[in-house]
C-alpha cells in the first residue's frame, strides 16, 4: 500500500477507535440499566425497542465494526412499473443518525436520560432526539414522562393508535379538522405529532407540565394550531379554498428534522407516473413516515393522511370525521380510494430521499 494511503487508513482507524472508546467511557453507555431496558420488547412511539436496542448497541460500538448506518433498518421496496428501488429511512435509522452525529456531551445526556426513563419511555425519548430537539429539551421531556403508564404514553404522545379504536379521540374530544377548509392543516398537525413526541406532548399537556389537558383545552389548542398552520400555508392562496399541495410540502419542510426528510408533491392520478407516485407513498408509509394524500372526484377535494401499512392494507387518518380507514394496497395502487368518500387520488406528498 502506498505510504499516503497507509497514513490515511491509519488516521481513519484511529478516528473510529477514539470515537468508540469515547462512547464506551460515556456513563450512559456503560450504565448497567440502559441496554437491558432497551431490550425489554415494548413497542411504542413508532419504534420497536428491540430495534432500538440494536441501534444503541451499534452506536456504543459493542457489536463490533466501525460506526455506520445499520443496513437492516433501512427498508426498501421495488417499484413494479420501472423496477427501481425506493429507499426510505426508518425511525430507528433516524435515531441512530442523530446519536452518531451528536456531540459526545449531547449523546451522553440523551443516552443517560433514556437509561433513567424506563423501558416504556425510552422509544419516545430517543425519537424526540431524532426529531431535532436539543439534548436539554430531551432530558426535560424524559423527566416529564418518567413513570407514566403505557395508556398515558399512547394517549398523550401518539394521538393516533393504529391498533386502537377506529375513532381518533383525545379523552372525549375528536381529533378532527376545525372547519371545512383545514383538512390540510389537520393532516400536517397529525404528521408532526406522529414523528415528534414532544410536539404531541405540547398539544396534549401544554408542554413542560405533568398536567394533561382536558378535552376542551385540547380542542382549543388543536383548533388554534390548525388555524395557525392554515394561515402560514396560505399567504397567497385564499384560505377559504383550503391548502395547496405545495403549501403542505412547504410547511412539512419547515420541520425536516422531525419528519426525517424533505417532502415533495407528486401527481398521482391516472396520468403516466401516477402509479409510481402512489407506490412511493406506500414505500414511505412502510418505513413509518406519514404521507399526505389529496383525493377527490374530477377535482381535488380533500386531504387524508396515510399512516401505516400492514398485511390487511393501508391505514388512513380521515380528518373530517376523525376516523381511521383501511384500504387494500392494490386498490390504492390502482387509484381507487372510494372508501375515503372520494373515488380518485390526485396527488401524494412524499419524502424526497
Amino acid at each position: 500500500m502506498p505510504r499516503r494511503q497507509c497514513a490515511d487508513a491509519h488516521r481513519q482507524i484511529s478516528t473510529v477507535s477514539r470515537f468508540r472508546i469515547g462512547l464506551l467511557r460515556s456513563p450512559a453507555v456503560v450504565s448497567a440499566t440502559l441496554l437491558p431496558l432497551l431490550g425489554a420488547g415494548a413497542v411504542d412511539g413508532g419504534l420497536d425497542s428491540h430495534r432500538l436496542s440494536a441501534v444503541v448497541h451499534h452506536v456504543a460500538g459493542v457489536v463490533g465494526g466501525p460506526a455506520r448506518p445499520v443496513a437492516d433498518i433501512v427498508r426498501s421496496t421495488v417499484d413494479p412499473d420501472r423496477s427501481e428501488t425506493i429507499q426510505v429511512r426508518t425511525p430507528a435509522a433516524r435515531v441512530e443518525t442523530a446519536l452518531l452525529t451528536a456531540s459526545p456531551s449531547d449523546r451522553s445526556q440523551v443516552l443517560a436520560a433514556a437509561a433513567a426513563a424506563g423501558s416504556l419511555q425510552q422509544p419516545y425519548v430517543l425519537k424526540a432526539f431524532a426529531a431535532g430537539h436539543s439534548a436539554d429539551e430531551v432530558v426535560r421531556f424524559a423527566d416529564s414522562i418518567n413513570g407514566r403508564s403505557p395508556v398515558w404514553l399512547r394517549k398523550h404522545l401518539n394521538l393516533i393508535e393504529p391498533d386502537g379504536p377506529w375513532l381518533v379521540t383525545y379523552h372525549a374530544a375528536l381529533v378532527k379538522q376545525v372547519d371545512d377548509t383545514t383538512c390540510g392543516s389537520t393532516v400536517i398537525v397529525m404528521a408532526r405529532a406522529m414523528t415528534d413526541p414532544i410536539y404531541a406532548f405540547d398539544l396534549t399537556t401544554g408542554g413542560g407540565t405533568r398536567a394533561a389537558a382536558t378535552a376542551d383545552e385540547f380542542e382549543a389548542r388543536l383548533a388554534a394550531e390548525e388555524q395557525r398552520i392554515h394561515g402560514a400555508t396560505n399567504t397567497l392562496w385564499p384560505e377559504k379554498l383550503g391548502t395547496t399541495p405545495s403549501g403542505i410540502s412547504a410547511e412539512l419542510n419547515r420541520h425536516v428534522d422531525a419528519l426525517g426528510a424533505r417532502y415533495e408533491v407528486r401527481i398521482a392520478g391516472q396520468a403516466p407516473g401516477g402509479r409510481k407516485a402512489r407506490h412511493a407513498a406506500v414505500a414511505a408509509a412502510e418505513s413509518g413516515q406519514p404521507v399526505p394524500v389529496l383525493v377527490g372526484d374530477w377535482l381535488p377535494r380533500h386531504y387524508v393522511l396515510l399512516i401505516g401499512v400492514d398485511r390487511a392494507g393501508l391505514l388512513f387518518y380521515e380528518p373530517t370525521e376523525a376516523t381511521l380507514v383501511r384500504i387494500g394496497i392494490q386498490d390504492f395502487l390502482g387509484g381507487d380510494v372510494s372508501a375515503l368518500g372520494f373515488p380518485h387520488v390526485h396527488a401524494v406528498i412524499t419524502p424526497s430521499h
